[in-house]
Parts: structure tokens; C-alpha cells; sequence
């Protein structure tokens, strides 16, 4: 009973948490606090001593993913909530969960975004540097799981699975620096920044990246700091593409098929 009042506060949560982020680009915190409380707590009536000790382990993870500007703040803690709130109690449903989220992303926004610039036009000078960096490494992952299938480690199943998204996501590697610069780089005066903004690393003058020391998140402290050194804009990267509805999908795939990442060693 216990374990589908989780189910449900997890479908129920996620779902919100995807509709949000597409919406707005946020997953509030109205959503993943109760979620987190009442993971705590129906994981204290259980013992379920698993999902507690995933769940401070996925947020403290996450939460450096979170400082160097890879991963929100609410996608941080809705993945602290479905550990807490894992039904099964096991690493397999959070495997699951994580492995289908970040695959299947994988594969939609890289084609999503190529489609986008094609219609502007590719240019394949500001991309070199991509190009020929998503060359070496598509040439390493494809050595991997050829001697991996060749000695029977994994099977082809397993290999589709894991190395079409992987594609994919070379896809991006190739080109983004100009998807970057398209689409989501842009010049903001300091007054309109909001918490959190993620800095433009390539965009921004040496004189900006030494004021931030390395930071890769901006909020008031820093824009504090470079008012008071003359700085009136920075760029940012803006409109980042949601997670929100990706981690539903690792969610109903725990949920529904639980043997899911078994499945991708079986030879």
C-alpha cells in the first residue's frame, strides 16, 4: 500500500515538475519539497535505509553537476525526491530512472536543435573544433563496444540501446558551439539577472572570468561584485532546454518496467 502512495506521489510530482519546466524553465519548489518530506518520511515507516542514504548521495552528486552550471537546482532536488521516494527500495529503479532521462534527452535535443540551426545555416568553420572532437570521440566509443560485443560483455541489444543515443549526442558535441551562440547565449545588463544564471564561459572577457573566479553561477553576490568593478553586462546562457519531461519518462519506465537496466547487460 505504502509502496503505491510512493508511486503515485512520484507520477503525480514528476508530471508536474515536467509540465513547469516546459512552461517556465523551472521546477518550483512547492513541487520537490513535499515530495522530499513525505520520501523522508514514508522511507523512516518503512525503513527503507536505501532510499535515504540514495537520496543525500544523489543530492550531494548532483548538487556539483548543480555548482558548475550542468544540471538546475529543482532538477537537483527532484532527483533527491524519487530517490526518496523509490518504491523498490533498490539502485536499479534510480539507475533506471537517471539512464532513460538522460538517453532519451540525449536523443531529442540534438536533433531538435541541429533541425533549428540548419534552417539558419551551419557553419561549419565555427564548429571545427567540435567536429573534429566528436570525431575522436565517436571513434573511441565505437572501439569500446566493439571489443565489448567481440568478447561477449554485452549484448547487441544492449549496444543499440546504449550507443544510438550516444550518437546523438556527438551530434551536439559537434555543434555546439554554434547552438550555443544561436540559441541560448545572451547579453544581459546586470539589473536584469536573475538567481542562478549560468555564465557564457567563451563570451565573456578575461576581466569578467577573474572577477567570477571560476564561478559558473551567477546570483546577487557576483552581480554585486562586478557592478562594483564597472562591469554593466554579462552573457549568460538563457532559455537552456528543460529536463523536466525527460525525468518523467525515466520515471514511468522505473515504475512500469523494472527490469529495465538489467536488461541492457544481459549478453
Amino acid at each position: 500500500m505504502l509502496a503505491l502512495i510512493q508511486e503515485t506521489i512520484l507520477l503525480i510530482g514528476t508530471a508536474l515538475g515536467a509540465i513547469t519546466d516546459t512552461r517556465t524553465g523551472y521546477i518550483y519548489d512547492w513541487i520537490t519539497y513535499p515530495m522530499i518530506a513525505l520520501g523522508v518520511i514514508l522511507a523512516l515507516i518503512q525503513q527503507q535505509w536505501n532510499n535515504l542514504i540514495f537520496g543525500a548521495v544523489i543530492f550531494a552528486v548532483l548538487f556539483i553537476a548543480y555548482y558548475f552550471g550542468k544540471l538546475g537546482g529543482g532538477d537537483v532536488k527532484l532527483f533527491a525526491a524519487i530517490a526518496l521516494l523509490n518504491p523498490q527500495n533498490d539502485a536499479g529503479f534510480l539507475l533506471a530512472t537517471i539512464f532513460v532521462a538522460a538517453m532519451s534527452a540525449m536523443v531529442f535535443y540534438p536533433i531538435y536543435y541541429t533541425i533549428k540551426y540548419a534552417r539558419i545555416g551551419i557553419s561549419y568553420e565555427e564548429n571545427k573544433e567540435g567536429i573534429q572532437k566528436a570525431l575522436l570521440f565517436g571513434a573511441i566509443i565505437a572501439a569500446y563496444f566493439y571489443f565489448l560485443s567481440v568478447f561477449g560483455m554485452i549484448g547487441s541489444i544492449s549496444v543499440g540501446i546504449i550507443i544510438v543515443p550516444l550518437l546523438f549526442g556527438l551530434l551536439f558535441v559537434a555543434l555546439q558551439k554554434g547552438i550555443m551562440k544561436n540559441f541560448f547565449e545572451k547579453k544581459i545588463n546586470l539589473k536584469n539577472i536573475t538567481e542562478d544564471e549560468v555564465i557564457a564561459e567563451g563570451k565573456n572577457s578575461q576581466k569578467i572570468m577573474n572577477l567570477l573566479k571560476g564561478k559558473k553561477l551567477i546570483g546577487e553576490k557576483e552581480v554585486k561584485l562586478l557592478s562594483k568593478n564597472g562591469v554593466n553586462a554579462i552573457y549568460v546562457l538563457r532559455g537552456l532546454p528543460p529536463f523536466g519531461p525527460f525525468i518523467l519518462i525515466g520515471v514511468l519506465i522505473a515504475i512500469f518496467y523494472p527490469d529495465f537496466v538489467m536488461m541492457l547487460f544481459w549478453v
